[in-house]
């Protein structure tokens, strides 16, 4: 994906009948209404937000100018929402996991063990999905587990909790 995509959200379902649908927001604490521009799907549709309607704590109901009905509205279900990060000052200078996929993971002595190549958030929790070998493992994303350092460019943790969490 490219770098300067961020992923927001999620389109889940259509929401009413004048093509309007409902988004799970990926972003804490962000309100929709102040994107305008976005992309959608893996084609990356250039898309204009009209409307903004806060559902709850992390659901939106978007009216978006290419979906004019709730029919167009069904074939956009399950299809990620990206904004260009270097539009929004708040978003241009921070790293999010997504930016770390291929990121190398290394061991106390700083060998390469692994590189991150997927997550999971969980809500209350994040799973880093870490490819050594032929072996994925699953990790929890904390600090007394692993964690990134911005200075080595790369996951940290021990061998020996590495090998404890072997999938």
């Amino acid at each position: 994906m490219n770098n300067k995509l961020l992923e927001i959200g999620k389109i889940v379902r259509p929401h009413g009948i004048k093509g309007a649908v409902k988004v799970i927001a990926y972003l804490d604490d962000v309100n929709f209404s102040i994107f305008k521009k976005i992309y959608i799907g893996n084609k990356l549709e250039i898309a204009n937000i009209k409307k903004v309607i806060h559902l709850n704590k992390d659901a939106y109901s978007l009216a978006i100018d290419i979906i004019p009905d709730i029919e167009t509205a069904e074939k956009y279900r399950n299809q990620s929402i990206y904004i260009d990060r270097t539009e929004y000052k708040e978003f241009k200078d921070k790293i999010y996991l997504s930016d770390l996929i291929g990121v190398s993971v290394l061991d106390e002595n700083n060998k390469k063990i692994g590189e991150l190549v997927d997550f999971d958030d969980f809500g209350a929790s994040v799973i880093l999905q870490i490819k050594a070998g032929a072996v994925t493992y699953s990790l929890p994303f904390v600090e007394d587990i692993i964690y990134f350092d911005e200075t080595l460019n790369a996951f940290v943790t021990t061998n020996e909790k590495f090998e404890d969490f072997k999938v």
